[in-house]
């Protein structure tokens, strides 16, 4: 029998295999996501400066009078904070459904790619991928939008539980917190622990889902019927396929700092451009500052890191079939 080592290094062979024979459309297609999620960034970072504009000017009037007052310089802002929230949320849902489309679009690319290998067709040039991910694209992204809110929601909740816990004992259990004394064993476990677990539900629930996009693509399902096909599959091998999305959120989280770092010599000169168009407002130059890195960085991934962690999710899928139906990995 194969060893599991025998097979996961099956698994990167044929994947890396995939992406060298199509790299010309594979890229050319992250190229293109990776234009669409640059341009879409802009488009939501301009629109929320536009709404807190006045806000952010609300703010430094009052926290200037404030320190007039020789009151607490953040005692009272006139309201500012709700806009910030409401702006906030509006943001982080344009992000998502922009994260929506644009994993839908690798997803179904590269699945669409790695089918057309394993069944020996010749070349697959950049408009022949379009169309056929095309196709399959509005069921990849009705299948991505649910679990995504999964991931979001169990992320939200978990670090709700963890301030809760904090003020308000859950079954006699306390998070502990400064200055650390007085805490037993249970409160540092259970303390700690349950809103790690609250909040890992939700990647948990991803992963398991994660192999969807494949599902509709080898087997042209719906949606539903190919959420609940990801389940299935990925029952047996869970082990393999936390271990292939530990790998790619190790990756991720990698290019991802690597890449705010690199463009952090920009935040200099936007700031100060900033400040200029915003009639010295430090504080709308500092939103700047603190967003811009993370936007650029967000806004290359997918030409810096997705080719190969779909082509390798996409390659692990007939994989799992193989396996399911009782056949050597690689049939």
């Amino acid at each position: 029998m194969t060893s599991e080592a025998g097979h996961d290094t099956g698994l990167l062979a044929d994947a890396f295999a995939v992406l060298a024979r199509f790299r010309r459309p594979l890229y050319g297609m992250a190229l293109a996501v990776t234009g669409l999620a640059a341009g879409a960034v802009c488009a939501v970072a301009v629109t929320g400066f536009a709404l807190v504009w006045d806000a952010l000017a609300l703010f430094r009037d009052h926290v200037e009078s404030n320190r007039a007052n020789e009151d607490p310089p953040y005692s009272y802002t006139g309201g500012a904070e709700v806009t910030f929230g409401w702006v906030g949320m509006l943001v982080a849902v344009l992000l998502l459904v922009l994260t929506a489309v644009v994993l839908s679009l690798m997803y179904a690319s590269h699945a669409v790619a790695v089918r057309h290998a394993r069944h020996g067709h010749g070349g697959l040039g950049v408009a022949d991928l379009w169309r056929r991910t095309r196709a399959v694209f509005g069921r990849v992204l009705a299948a991505q939008l649910p679990t995504l809110l999964a991931v979001v929601a169990s992320l939200a909740v978990g670090v709700e539980v963890f301030d809760t816990l904090a003020w308000e004992p859950f079954l006699g259990i306390t998070r502990p917190r400064s200055p650390f004394t007085g805490y037993g064993p249970l409160d540092w476990a259970a303390g700690l622990g349950l809103p790690l677990l609250v909040a890992l539900m939700g990647p948990y629930l991803y992963a398991r889902f994660s192999l969807a996009a494949s599902a509709i693509v080898f087997e042209d399902l719906s949606a539903g019927r190919a959420l609940l096909r990801s389940w299935r599959l990925t029952r047996a091998g869970q082990g393999r396929v936390l271990g292939v999305w530990l790998l790619i959120a190790a990756d991720v989280a990698l290019v991802y700092t690597l890449l705010r770092y690199a463009v952090a010599p920009l935040t200099g000169p936007a700031e100060a451009l900033m400040f200029a168009l915003s009639g010295g407002n430090g504080y709308t130059a500092l939103t700047l500052a603190v967003v811009a890195p993370h936007a650029v960085a967000f806004a290359l991934l997918p030409v810096a890191v997705l080719p190969p962690a779909c082509v390798l999710l996409a390659a692990l899928y007939p994989r799992l079939r193989a396996r399911e139906a009782g056949r050597p990995g690689r049939s």
